[in-house]
């Protein structure tokens, strides 16, 4: 990992662009996990080439990739969704030089409903209220609830 020279620019204007975003939580695989158990019982050499078929199979992703190189949601044609909200005009600070924003961004994750972030003046917070089923994957099937039955014939 490699370790910043200087501070990132953390202004409302900075944040727009998906190239200023990362993940910082480790990438959730295929089995729902953010690593491959070593199997047990079995010698090293057999553990270092089921460890590299599990790899091949479910690759994990790199910490602190951004999210402009994530792969689109199938008919969204995107991953995520930045959106400013509030004003967005340049303040003069009451103390010292530079300026201020009070406009709020939000970064949402379309692959995985209910994922949000929200990140103002330098400061951020994420908060994800889903169910743990990623959209487009196999098991995101949304179903309607069946009919319901009709009165028995007296």
């Amino acid at each position: 990992m490699k370790i910043a020279e200087e501070a990132p620019d953390t202004s409302g204007d900075a944040l727009k662009s998906f190239e200023n975003w990362v993940h910082v939580n480790p990438y959730i695989l295929k089995a729902g996990r953010c690593s491959h158990p070593k199997p047990v019982g079995i010698s090293e050499e057999e553990m270092e080439e089921a460890m590299n078929a599990l790899n091949e199979s479910d690759k994990p992703e790199e910490k602190l990739k951004a999210i402009n190189e994530n792969i689109p949601v199938p008919g969204v044609d995107a991953a995520w969704l930045v959106k400013t909200c509030g004003d967005a005009q340049a303040y003069n600070k009451l103390a010292g030089e530079g300026t201020v924003t009070y406009s709020v961004n939000v970064i949402r994750s379309l692959r995985w409903p209910g994922a949000i972030t929200v990140a103002k003046n330098g400061q951020w917070c994420s908060i994800y209220v889903g169910d743990c089923i990623k959209r487009g994957d196999s098991m995101f099937n949304p179903t309607e609830p069946p009919e319901v039955m009709a009165d028995p014939n007296e």
